[in-house]
């Protein structure tokens, strides 16, 4: 089809039509459905997050209810006239041997609870002997033995330069709970150890504790599937990974991942409650969703955007293909069109040309066609 034809000028002006306006319709609809799946996406990561932190968040009530169970225990049977070395030694003992069973069903309670215990304060009953009550076991199917020490002497419980000891003096100096470090049980599995102080007035009588498995908080999260390769984390308030499907808590911390890639988002889970970033990891654009815990502890939840945002892609192609398919099906229609609507000019234009040429005014012209105007 030559260009200066009927046909070739009427496609160059339909497809120069469609173009415009089946493009600028089929970009815009990219555009708006782009928006609208990346505003889905962010809200399901944010939702997906959020609610595995309600589900961690309800086990971690639990803990801090038996912890305030123990407390209990201590401010209805002792009054701040009895917090002296002079009674101690016989009203602790006293104490452990009336209240020692329900401490143990406290316990009970709890599928998770490895231990718990009420460690009395050293600075009020003296640094002769650490005056406790504890129980503890070793998984869910033993029972419960009795705790007669906690690994320390009275004057090691109160020595601010023994980290080992900050479960206990911490509670002493901040009046707030403490959640240790990961640390390895006697069985061998993963455990943290929870306190919280007992006030008498404004002294601290004790400090009550427990110690529990944390391997339910990896099945949590490794049970968190979506996309193909998302995955669930878990840090610490200074950031150093609980949970990962990689990393573990004696590796480098969040900052210090992969050479300290993600240092610059770091200050996102300290700065708010929850979010959702982007960043770039390996050549590959990646979020993460996340929401932090009442007690410092941040879940988060990270995918590529390959994944969360697959939908786009494919809307793209599909547009991409139906503005194609509309260009062929058009062409092929006007081209059919064109066609019929020039034979019969060109057949006027032919016999035009032979009377001007021989002035034969006799001639008749066949001009075979459904067109009214031609036709007449």
């Amino acid at each position: 089809m030559k260009f200066n034809s009927l046909g070739a000028r009427i496609l160059l002006v339909v497809i120069s039509l469609l173009i415009l306006s089946v493009g600028a319709i089929g970009f815009y609809s990219i555009s708006a459905g782009g928006r609208g799946i990346g505003a889905v996406v962010n809200d399901y990561e944010v939702s997906l997050a959020k609610g595995m932190a309600h589900e961690l968040e309800a086990d971690f009530n639990r803990f801090q209810g038996t912890l305030h169970a123990l407390s209990g225990l201590v401010t209805t049977r002792f009054t701040p006239q009895m917090l002296n070395a002079e009674v101690g030694d016989v009203v602790i003992r006293q104490f452990g041997a009336q209240n020692g069973k329900f401490v143990n069903d406290i316990g009970v309670q709890s599928r998770h609870i490895r231990s718990l215990f009420i460690v009395f304060n050293p600075e009020l009953f003296g640094t002769k002997n650490v005056y406790m009550v504890g129980f503890k076991r070793k998984n869910e199917q033993d029972t419960y033995l009795y705790m007669d020490s906690v690994g320390l002497g009275p004057s090691e419980l109160i020595d601010r330069s023994n980290q080992a000891a900050a479960w206990f003096w911490t509670p002493l100096d901040t009046g707030k709970e403490y959640w240790g470090d990961l640390r390895k049980s006697e069985a061998g599995s993963d455990e943290v150890l929870y306190t919280m102080p007992i006030k008498l007035g404004e002294q601290t009588a004790a400090v009550a504790g427990i110690s529990f498995d944390f391997n339910f908080v990896h099945e949590t999260l490794n049970e968190a599937k979506f996309y193909k390769t998302g995955y669930a984390f878990l840090l610490n308030r200074a950031l150093k990974i609980l949970h990962h499907p990689v990393f573990t808590f004696e590796g480098p911390g969040f900052r210090e991942v992969a050479g300290g890639i993600l240092a610059p988002y770091a200050d996102n889970f300290l700065n708010s409650n929850q979010g959702r970033f982007a960043y770039v990891m390996g050549g590959d654009e990646k979020t993460m969703a996340f929401r932090s815990l009442s007690n410092g502890y941040i879940i988060g939840v990270a995918a590529t955007t390959a994944e969360s945002l697959g939908a786009v892609s494919a809307m793209r192609r599909a547009v991409y293909i139906g503005i194609a398919a509309v260009l062929v099906i058009t062409s092929v229609l006007i081209i059919l069109f064109s066609r019929s609507l020039a034979r019969p000019l060109r057949a006027v234009a032919e016999r035009a040309l032979y009377v001007a040429e021989s002035g034969d005014l006799t001639v008749s012209v066949d001009a075979r066609t459904s067109i009214t105007e031609i036709k007449a």
